[in-house]
């Protein structure tokens, strides 16, 4: 198996556990020091701030995996360069707090290092999350 095929099946691997809210498992992907953010607009507070370290990263992606139910989700291509890969998906997500359902698509780049997560970022439809999440000014 070549490294590329290996990133592409860890980062699978990883969005499947994501997808199924398994939060020890999803953390188990990352490095020690890994980062996150959610490329967007200032309008998502903190999440467009880059997070640092597995305890704060956990943090964060606990309240996105609480807030937003992944299960419909599905990752359409792994693109994997050297160490990076980029992840294209779409599907239906649930927002919980208001039980309401949205479809959406994802592109995000992950940064790999010895088979782990060391850099996140996710580009979504930032506006759609706002709206949902009741942050939009009236």
């Amino acid at each position: 198996m070549s490294d590329r095929d290996r990133i592409e099946a860890m980062v699978r691997e990883t969005y499947a556990r994501r997808c199924a809210g398994d939060i020890d498992g999803f953390m188990a992907m990352f490095g020690p020091e890994p980062r996150f953010r959610l490329a967007g607009d200032e309008i998502l507070g903190d999440l467009t701030v880059e997070i640092r370290g597995h305890k704060d990263v956990r943090a964060v992606l606990e309240r996105l995996t609480n807030a937003w139910d992944w299960s419909d989700y599905r990752v359409d291509a792994v693109v994997v360069d050297g160490d990076r890969a980029v992840v294209h998906g779409k599907g239906t997500m649930f927002y919980v707090p208001k039980q309401q359902r949205i479809a959406t698509e994802t592109l995000d780049i992950l940064t790999i290092a010895d088979g782990k997560i060391t850099d996140f970022v996710e580009f979504c439809d930032t506006h759609m999350a706002a709206r949902a999440m009741d942050l939009l000014p009236v």
